[in-house]
């Protein structure tokens, strides 16, 4: 039984902080400097992620692209680009890879 408590308390914790901001960025109103550095958080998040993960680095080599990740990233940048929403490509972006997998 603790072992429950246990786990659903580290799911709130773990989550809470990452999911909260979302709604409550909608109440607050920011400054008009704030809100244009807003609008490229998102996308240098993106840009950082994806750079780091789709190129695997080898010692004395260029880096290769890891093609599964670079075909998981396709609908991602999709659905980010289209509902510029950071949290729903991030979710596409899993469940296209998990799918992937799985076919391979």
């Amino acid at each position: 039984m603790y072992f429950y408590i246990a786990l659903a308390a580290a799911v709130v914790v773990t989550w809470l902080p990452r999911i909260l901001p979302f709604p409550l960025a909608k109440l607050i109103v920011f400054p008009a400097f704030f809100k244009r550095f807003l609008n490229y958080l998102s996308l240098s998040m993106m840009t950082s992620l994806l750079v780091s993960e789709l190129f695997i680095t080898h010692k004395n080599s260029l880096p290769t692209l890891d093609l599964l990740r670079f075909l998981a990233m396709i609908p991602a940048i999709l659905v980010g680009v289209i509902r510029k929403s950071l949290m729903l490509a991030v979710l596409t972006g899993v469940i296209a890879m998990a799918i992937l997998r799985l076919l391979t």
